[in-house]
């Protein structure tokens, strides 16, 4: 087996480098460093260097050629893995833990990528991308055939769509959840980012597969409408009979340990897809009955008539979903606790700062992670959005917390929203250790 590798600082002797275009034209460089570090062979689009036309070879398409080199390499792990993709801007963390239940509840053998950590049988790792690279995809499903895996289940980001990160995975079921405000950074428009994502349900990734898609979402309904030559189930709430218990919410004959309107078009989503895969009905009503999911509305704290709640929520609808739902079980001031993220999309700060006005009773404007970006502009960003003061601003994460939980009273609730699941805080290009959780727990 050789060894490949599609990142020049990670080459070692002896492997062969991908050299993949770059938008800033800097592969020729990439492939110069993996020469250095000792890489038998470049593959790249460009011709060879002098001196070192008997290690590199030109091909028209350096994506395409490192798939195939990944799919022979590993024996085509994804051929003997039964695939389930979740797409969209928020619920796919929610959706893929929820599948990942349903398929051990009916006694599969499963591994997991999502954003929070990656699963091979009992194996867990730290996630580093919502959708890893090619090459560590195949070399992922390659680990979890032979630990006796028969399915993936995955979260599938548009970054990854666009760049072919995926490529050669035939998917038997792909959910779409929702499209809203994210990553035009990356996409420039709304658009581009819903081409991208479409890109999952129209090309040979779904093959065979079922396309599960909200048609209660804008674009998701556009999208169902869009797919009429191929195969797929438009979902809605309005098949449903949907009532909110005091663990979460019934949705049809199936209790669901989770909160939030957000998470009932979730659910719907799993149960067409777990009867479209032929799973146990006994599965599926385990399996939603005893979900949890780490940083997404997990309520930290609930006593003394007091709750503090963790969500991943970073992007406008998700602010706005997880609030709504916070309100429904708050009999007192909702107290909100966020931020924005530094070197990502800076359009939508101030349209966060409008929900949170808007939704929340007491809002305490903080850091997420600011990596490069000073914090002090990010909260001015977000400021525009609001027309009251009815903000307090506190750059310090740990602080603004504390602030935040020693003023709940009976019948409060407190939301911190942006990190969720996380235990870092990027501070310019220091990653250091940081909880939301463990933040509420020390003060409660």
């Amino acid at each position: 087996m050789n060894r490949l590798k599609d990142n020049s600082k990670k080459v070692e002797p002896g492997d062969i480098f991908f050299a993949i275009p770059c938008a800033d034209g800097s592969e020729r460089e990439h492939a110069l460093e993996a020469l250095e570090r000792g890489a038998s062979s470049v593959v790249s689009a460009l011709p060879a260097p002098k001196g070192f036309e008997d290690r590199w070879a030109q091909v028209n398409d350096v994506v395409f050629t490192r798939y195939l080199f990944a799919k022979e390499n590993f024996a085509n792990p994804f051929s003997k893995l039964n695939c389930h993709a979740v797409t969209g801007s928020n619920g796919k963390t929610s959706c893929v833990f929820m599948m990942n239940a349903v398929l051990r509840a009916a006694g599969k053998k499963t591994a997991l990528l999502s954003t929070i950590y990656n699963l091979t049988g009992s194996k867990k790792e730290e996630a580093h991308l919502t959708t890893p690279g090619l090459l560590e995809l195949y070399e992922f499903a390659a680990a979890a055939v032979d630990a006796g895996c028969t399915e993936l289940v995955m979260e599938v980001s548009s970054h990854a769509l666009v760049q072919g990160r995926v490529m050669g995975i035939p998917y038997k079921g792909a959910l779409f959840t929702n499209l809203s405000h994210e990553h035009l950074d990356f996409h420039g428009t709304m658009e581009n980012y819903y081409q991208a994502k479409k890109s999952l349900f129209v090309s040979e990734l779904l093959g065979k597969g079922i396309g599960f898609i909200n048609i209660d979402s804008s674009y998701g309904n556009r999208l169902c409408g869009e797919l009429f030559f191929r195969d797929r189930i438009g979902v809605s709430k309005k098949q449903f009979k949907i009532a909110n218990t005091e663990n979460g919410f019934r949705i049809d004959n199936y209790n669901v340990s989770l909160f939030g309107e957000h998470n009932v078009e979730n659910a719907m989503l799993i149960i067409e897809w777990a009867r479209e895969m032929d799973l146990p009905e006994a599965a599926l009503k385990d399996a939603l009955e005893n979900i949890s999911i780490p940083g997404r509305f997990e309520v930290v704290y609930n006593k003394d008539n007091k709750r503090a709640i963790v969500d991943y929520a970073h992007t406008p609808d998700a602010l706005e979903r997880t609030l709504i739902a916070a309100r429904k079980i708050c009999k007192g001031n909702l107290l909100l606790v966020f931020g924005c993220g530094g070197d990502r999309d800076k359009t939508k700060r101030p349209e966060m700062a409008e929900i949170a006005e808007r939704l929340a009773d007491k809002v305490y404007l903080t850091s997420d992670n600011p990596r490069t970006e000073k914090p002090e502009q990010i909260l001015a960003d977000i400021e525009k959005g609001f027309s009251t003061n009815k903000y307090h601003k506190q750059i310090d994460r740990s602080l603004a917390i504390k602030e935040a939980a020693t003023a709940l009273q009976s019948g409060d609730v407190l939301v911190v929203a942006g990190k969720g699941h996380e235990t870092y805080q990027i501070i310019g290009k220091e990653k250091k250790h940081f909880s939301d959780r463990e933040e509420i727990l020390s003060i409660l």
